[in-house]
């Protein structure tokens, strides 16, 4: 990969490919930006002659999110991950990057590794969307057997950072971001959030995410890699505690209560790396601290009900 290169990021106005594009546009390179696509001619349309593809522009959501909606997050993924790779087949792309997430792993008390693929039962409340995320990943595999292709799912944990989504449909830092500002700028005395704080969760800022990503698409040992890569974040915390740090950042000086009720996922979700690039973690405090910064500009004066990608 060379700054000459033709490069295309895929969902750049979401959270992962945004912090992607800004990423290679700071080290000198000039990608090109597509919309999230759902057909095989719209895939083509977007791929056009790029040579490296990263694809972030993926459909996904919070457990709330996949509660509700489980066939529409299902279908969507089967429906993208089908046509832009083979898109990306049919258009001769030298490398592709998709991004999938924790929860194709089954339940384990333990930081799973990319052998733990297939290895036990998923989680069932992202179940549906977990499995067709497993989907991507065998087709993926498939692509590279049998046509000699150089594609490859990074996957991450949870991912935060500027640009998140804070509505209803968000994942739990920035629905806590959201809740803590919310209850800081009403003078409430608490701060309630659903389940029992115990689940452990782990993070990676969007920025450190799209740092090893462009690291991993120039590398070497690429395909060595495929189908599968996990870029882990910190160890991974209890929410009680991750939610004081949220807390702290935001200056809530409230109680929080957790009200012991609805679901609440996996008790643990936390991923192995260590194959890939060695990187600099973003402390999650620090994470935390600018994205609230971008919250408290971006988001917070938007008129009422409208969410940033609107």
């Amino acid at each position: 990969v060379d700054k000459s290169s033709r490069i295309l990021v895929l969902g750049h106005r979401g959270l992962v490919g945004g912090a992607i594009h800004l990423k290679l546009a700071q080290m000198g390179y000039a990608p090109r930006t597509g919309a999230r696509v759902q057909t095989l001619s719209q895939a083509l349309g977007n791929i056009d002659d790029a040579e490296y593809v990263f694809m972030a522009g993926g459909i996904g959501g919070g457990i709330a999110k996949n509660l509700a909606q489980p066939a529409d997050l299902a279908l969507g993924t089967m429906r993208m991950l089908s046509a832009v790779l083979a898109g990306a087949w049919e258009r001769g792309v030298k490398r592709f990057i998709w991004f999938a997430c924790a929860c194709i792993y089954p339940r384990s008390p333990r930081a799973s590794p990319e052998s733990d693929l297939w290895a036990g039962w998923l989680e069932p409340t992202s179940r549906a969307f977990a499995a067709a995320t497993l989907a991507g990943i065998e087709l993926t595999r498939a692509y590279n057997q049998q046509y000699g292709t150089e594609f490859l799912a990074v996957c991450p944990p949870t991912v935060y950072g500027c640009g998140d989504d804070f509505s209803e449909d968000g994942h739990v830092l920035a629905a806590m971001i959201r809740k803590c500002h919310e209850a800081k700028v009403a003078g409430a005395r608490e701060v309630t959030f659903w389940g029992s704080g115990r689940q452990r969760r782990q993070f990676l800022y969007a920025d450190d995410l799209a740092g090893v990503a462009v690291e991993i698409m120039a590398s070497s040992a690429f395909a060595s890699w495929a189908p599968l890569l996990n870029v882990a974040g910190e160890p991974a915390r209890p929410l009680a505690e991750v939610a004081h740090v949220v807390a702290g950042v935001v200056g809530y000086p409230g109680q929080i209560r957790w009200d012991g009720t609805g679901a609440e996922g996996a008790p643990a979700k936390e991923i192995l790396g260590g194959r890939g690039p060695a990187f600099m973690l973003t402390p999650l405090r620090e994470g935390l601290k600018w994205t609230y910064e971008w919250y408290q500009v971006k988001v917070t004066n938007l008129p009422q009900g409208q969410n940033h990608e609107d």
